[in-house]
């Protein structure tokens, strides 16, 4: 559940960001901005417990530095993207109620850079998926005729 809920919220928080903007709906554009920081905490806690999983995952085997190092990358990367929505998400709710223009061009970018986020959340999901789910690469679910 911890590593999980920040792909998922982030792409919950863009959805809502999206919705808000067509609806042009100032308290659903706060709501977005409140989740992006939760996603950003969410995703500091997943990326802290990492090192004591990857510790469990080496035992198993078949399990490979490669597999566990470009997963550490993305989630790396993904990190830093989450960390930096949920800073600009709380820059915008201080100023939400004093400079309402400024506020609307955060969520507008917020929109924006949320879809590289998304990009960084999908590796990260598929490199942590090959680790565990090797059969998902060698194709043993492929279509029956």
């Amino acid at each position: 559940m911890v590593t999980h809920f920040p792909l998922v919220g982030i792409v919950f928080a863009l959805l809502i960001n999206i919705y808000a903007v067509v609806r042009k709906n100032p308290e659903v554009l706060k709501l977005s901005l409140w989740v992006y920081v939760l996603v950003g905490v969410s995703a500091l806690i997943a990326y802290l417990t990492g090192d004591g999983a990857e510790e469990i995952i080496k035992s198993y085997p078949g399990i490979t530095e490669d597999l566990t190092e470009s997963h550490e990358h993305f989630a790396l990367a993904f990190l830093i993207g989450a960390l930096v929505a949920a800073c600009i998400s709380l820059y915008g709710l201080f100023i939400s109620s004093t400079k309402e223009k400024v506020f609307l061009k955060i969520t507008r970018i917020m929109m924006i850079l949320t879809a590289v986020i998304c990009i960084l959340a999908i590796e990260t999901a598929v490199t942590g998926g090959n680790i565990r789910h090797s059969e998902i690469e060698k194709g043993v679910y492929k279509e029956v005729k």
